[in-house]
């Protein structure tokens, strides 16, 4: 028998016309393998048989989106929701449609498009039927649908209202793929329902002041350390200074020229933040200390990253608290605050407080810093301190910008306060001259900082809080009038640790709230 033979090409041309037969087979089978299956994630067939409980279904969200702060994939664990209440109802926008599952304890994960770091979460209650409605869950982050790691858990959760949105903080600045909702009991129940679940995270700001910073604006970054230039040539702590930071018992030394005025006493505390539960601008009241630069921060902080200040101060539950900052070289460290002996006498709080002088999470603050510049510094008294160098010591990152009075016209002074905020830079500045009208309420003040927000209107280019508060809670409303813009200077921080827990973009003004 004559054997055949082929060359090379023969047989490639031979291997390539089975695979085209074989594709062509697997795509005419293909219509026949999905034809149970549904886009609208209903979980049902058509044949009347039992769905799959074991089977997870998904709904694709597009972008813009009012539920979650990407487009992706939402992810039931059973695929047992009835007909019009499918896993797409959790994150329709609409509190009258609800997601049911028969089961008390079950998954539902959110697999985004892009990695975002959610800062807040909600849930809303279906609009009938109380006992279904989720009593206790934990949220989960994820990168890899594999390892999770827990943000938030709620127990025994009540929703007082049909058709109640109820929401929640996390502490959370890691960008996460995948979110996980693990809803582990309900309120006695057959089945599960949730009318809504939304996931909030900050949004990303685009344009900058690039062009103005280059031509126009100095900078304080350094190539030793994060902290910044004016962190460069800080002490160094001992073991025994961190032993003694970290210390709530250990208090700093008494500071000021007037050593009984500015002498230690202890203060009745109520809640360190009294305006329902949240850091406010009200909260930031300068007194007896000359540390406006530091005032000017926190208030900055305030309006910026209220989470951020939840986060660096933690309540030891015994009258004292330990803050989270950083040192010169930009490690962190724990400084450790007694929350009731603080500048004062007589009953009188001396020390940055709240607006009818009582103590608030930014007294805290300030003494923290107070221990802090004692072991860096080398002293206790932090009058004078520096917008920069204090930013830097409660965000690990002492780079800023800065622009003198008159450097930039008012259209480029605006355009750097506005889009420096939205892009949650902190934005510091002052008066070149003191006595200078600047609204009916309020005139210029020299040598003094100033917490720069956002306009409530068109009229005018922003707002500058003045952290002696009083009238107003001390905002001032700055006109393009060719005469005060001109006076003005900005130092403009940038927010390091705190990027992930601000408000993002969408930041607002500021109305004093009372």
């Amino acid at each position: 028998m004559r054997r055949k033979t082929m060359n090379i090409s023969q047989i490639r041309c031979r291997e390539v016309d089975a695979v085209k037969r074989i594709i062509f087979l697997l795509v005419l089978l293909i219509p026949f393998g999905m034809a149970g299956c549904s886009s609208d994630d209903d979980g049902g067939n058509d044949n009347g048989e039992e769905p799959n409980e074991d089977a997870q279904v998904s709904y694709v969200l597009g972008s813009g989106n009012a539920n979650m702060p990407s487009s992706g994939t939402i992810i039931a664990q059973y695929a047992d929701a009835p007909a019009g209440s499918e896993i797409r109802r959790l994150v329709d926008d609409n509190a009258d449609t609800k997601y049911v599952t028969h089961h008390s304890s079950f998954n539902i994960t959110w697999n985004g498009n892009s990695s975002k770091a959610v800062t807040s979460y909600s849930l809303t209650s279906a609009a009938d039927t109380p006992e279904m409605d989720p009593k206790a869950w934990t949220l989960y982050g994820s990168n890899d649908n594999t390892t999770w790691t827990e943000l938030d858990a709620q127990a025994n959760q009540l929703f007082t209202a049909r058709k109640e949105e109820k929401s929640y903080e996390v502490d959370n600045a890691t960008s996460y793929r995948y979110y996980r909702l693990s809803v582990e009991a309900n309120n006695g129940g057959t089945a599960t329902q949730i009318a809504e679940w939304k996931l909030v995270a900050v949004r990303s700001y685009t344009e900058n002041i690039n062009d103005l910073i280059s031509s126009k604006g100095s900078s304080t970054f350094s190539a030793i350390t994060p902290m910044g230039r004016q962190h460069e040539n800080d002490r160094e702590a001992t073991a025994a200074d961190l032993e003694w930071l970290a210390d709530p018992a250990e208090e700093p030394e008494p500071f000021g020229d007037n050593g009984s005025k500015m002498a230690w006493n202890t203060f009745n505390v109520v809640s360190i933040y009294p305006n329902n539960g949240m850091p406010a601008l009200s909260d930031v009241n300068q007194r007896w200390i000359g540390d406006c630069c530091l005032c000017a921060v926190c208030a900055s902080m305030a309006y910026l990253y209220p989470r951020f200040i939840k986060h660096i101060i933690k309540d030891n539950q015994d009258k004292t608290y330990t803050v989270t900052m950083y040192d010169p070289k930009g490690k962190q460290i724990s400084v450790g605050v007694g929350g009731d002996y603080f500048v004062g006498n007589s009953g009188d709080l001396g020390a940055l407080g709240g607006r009818n002088k009582e103590v608030t999470w930014a007294t805290i603050l300030e003494k923290a810093v107070v221990k802090w510049h004692q072991v860096y510094k080398g002293t206790s008294n932090i009058n004078g301190i520096g917008t920069e160098y204090v930013a830097a010591i409660f965000t690990g990152n002492g780079e800023s910008y800065g622009f003198g009075a008159g450097a930039l016209v008012s259209d480029d002074l605006k355009r750097a306060v506005e889009v420096s905020l939205k892009q949650g830079r902190m934005v510091i500045g002052g008066f070149l001259r003191s006595d200078e009208p600047v609204d009916e309420n309020w005139v210029s003040t020299s040598g003094h900082a100033f917490t720069f927000i956002l306009p409530d209107d068109d009229s005018h280019l922003f707002k500058m809080r003045n952290p002696w508060g009083g009238k107003t809670d001390g905002v001032m409303k700055v006109k393009d009038d060719n005469r005060i813009p001109p006076m003005i200077d900005l130092r403009i921080c940038v927010p390091g640790a705190a990027k992930n827990y601000g408000v993002g973009p969408d930041l607002g003004g500021y109305i004093p709230n009372f």
